[in-house]
């Protein structure tokens, strides 16, 4: 090796292993990659400087600095090869799928045995130092080390058990001593999480070692989490349930597969205690999730008149919640409604009592296209989005209503509207309407002559989208709304 080191030959080799470096690193788009090529880079260009100073300058140097200039440039050369050769071997070996990424550690560990390999011969043949000598006559100083550095080897040696176990990697989220956060770097001494609040937290590797460690991000897998509530006693299991996988469908980032879950897991004081399991497809979703889960079953629990025990509590200290909305409000938006223009203000007065608020969160649906309903809505607060085949068709605010053609024909919803905002809506059902047509038989033929007005400005609406409704005739919605309310 050392007649080589010492021809003209290495310069050579240099200046094609530094080509070959730089049209490596400048092909290259992995950043990492890069980085640790340019490590190399600095060494072979170092080399280069030193090797020509040696060609051009050496015989007029003190015959001191001569071996040291010697020295200097076989080490840089020999650095620069090891670590050139050792990035280009780990891109070969991954980009063929032989294996993947070896951990950093021991890869460093590697790195340092041929710099300490390399260095041990240089040193003896140019500076006549036996490194291994004295290495073998130091046994005391080696214990003295040993003792004072025991917990800095430890550290280093359960950072290359953990590297070549890989219980966790950078960019994975673990939770290791009661602590989550995202693996952000795995070095000798330590390991450094990067919590949710952007805290860096540094756990000893030692420590990581000892303790058992959760982790959230192996094998691309869903991951699964759970909460629990307290419900009452006097709503049934099996309504509760259905209230909370029906608001799981709608939440944003939860998958459907696996599907959610929810059990009743035990009688409590406080109430029936539910257990909710549900799939993200990443645990920096987690929080997000959760928090969407609570703010839109609080508004279904509402709607549907499920007081969790807590807010029972509450609900009798305080006394019952106030109407939504003023009495003259909400008789000004009815006198507003096409459909109800041809009643009396008695009947109206009716139907305002008859009334109920019901509280959507942003980004719930409130009706699903193709599907059956038998309620009406009166927008009271907030706005809506139309949707057809995905599609927005136009927006509702106060005072505007939808779900009339379903409830009075008995056809499937033709549109799917979604609360852009939070929304108060009044709601009125089929037995209602039902009361009224059995009051006032002569609302059926005035009715349906309106609902023929709205579905034509439905179907411009909808033609404007690309989506078509089947033409249907004012005689046929009487007939429809007959046939559902069983009119002679």
């Amino acid at each position: 090796m050392l007649p080589f080191l010492q021809s003209h030959l290495p310069l050579i080799a240099g200046v094609l292993l530094t080509l070959l470096v730089i049209g490596v690193r400048a092909a290259s788009s992995d950043a990492q990659f890069r980085k640790e090529l340019g490590g190399s880079l600095g060494f072979l260009m170092t080399f280069l400087v030193l090797r020509v100073v040696d060609v051009q300058f050496g015989e007029s140097l003190h015959p001191r600095v001569l071996p040291l200039l010697h020295v200097a440039w076989m080490l840089t050369f020999a650095f620069g090869s090891i670590r050139a050769a050792m990035s280009l071997a780990i891109l070969t070996a991954t980009r063929l799928g032989i294996r993947t990424a070896p951990p950093k550690i021991l890869r460093d560990v590697v790195e340092i045995s041929l710099y300490v390999i390399a260095v041990v011969p240089i040193l003896r043949a140019e500076l006549a130092i036996d490194l291994t000598s004295l290495l073998a006559t130091s046994a005391i100083v080696s214990v003295v080390l040993g003792l004072a550095m025991q917990d800095t080897l430890g550290n280093l040696f359960a950072g290359l058990s953990l590297q070549l176990e890989r219980p966790y990697q950078v960019g994975d989220w673990v939770t290791i001593k009661e602590i989550t956060g995202r693996v952000v770097q795995v070095a000798w001494r330590a390991t450094r999480l990067e919590t949710s609040r952007k805290e860096i937290i540094t756990l000893p590797n030692n420590v990581c070692s000892k303790e058992a460690v959760k982790n959230y991000s192996r094998g691309g897998q869903p991951v699964g989490m759970d909460l629990s509530f307290h419900g009452p006693y006097d709503r049934a299991p099996n309504e509760v349930k259905e209230a909370v996988l029906e608001v799981l469908e709608q939440v944003p980032l939860v998958l459907g597969s696996p599907p959610p879950m929810c059990r009743s897991v035990g009688f409590e004081e406080l109430g029936i205690r539910y257990q909710v399991r549900y799939f993200v497809e990443d645990y920096s979703q987690a929080d997000a999730v959760m928090a969407e889960f609570y703010t839109r079953i609080w508004y279904r629990f509402r709607r549907e008149g499920i007081e969790l025990p807590a807010q029972r509590k509450l609900n009798m200290s305080l006394g019952a919640p106030g109407s939504e909305f003023s009495e003259e409000l909400v008789a000004d938006m009815l006198r507003r409604v096409d459909l109800f223009k041809v009643l009396q203000e008695e009947e109206r007065t009716k139907l305002r009592r008859e009334m109920v608020a019901r509280r959507f969160a942003r980004g719930e649906h409130v009706i699903e296209q193709g599907e059956k309903g038998n309620t009406f809505y009166l927008v009271g607060r907030g706005e809506l989005s139309v949707r057809t085949g995905g599609v927005e068709v136009s927006r509702l605010s106060r005072g505007n209503y939808f779900g009339e053609m379903s409830l009075l024909t008995g056809e499937p919803r033709t549109a799917t509207v979604v609360a852009l905002t939070d929304v108060v809506l009044l709601e009125l059902g089929r037995p209602v309407f039902a009361r009224l047509f059995e009051e006032h038989p002569e609302l059926a033929p005035k009715l349906s002559g309106m609902l023929a007005h709205r579905r034509m400005q439905l179907e411009a609406a909808m033609a404007a989208s690309g989506e078509t409704l089947p033409i249907t005739e004012e005689v046929d919605i009487l007939g429809r709304l007959k046939g559902i309310f069983r009119l002679d």
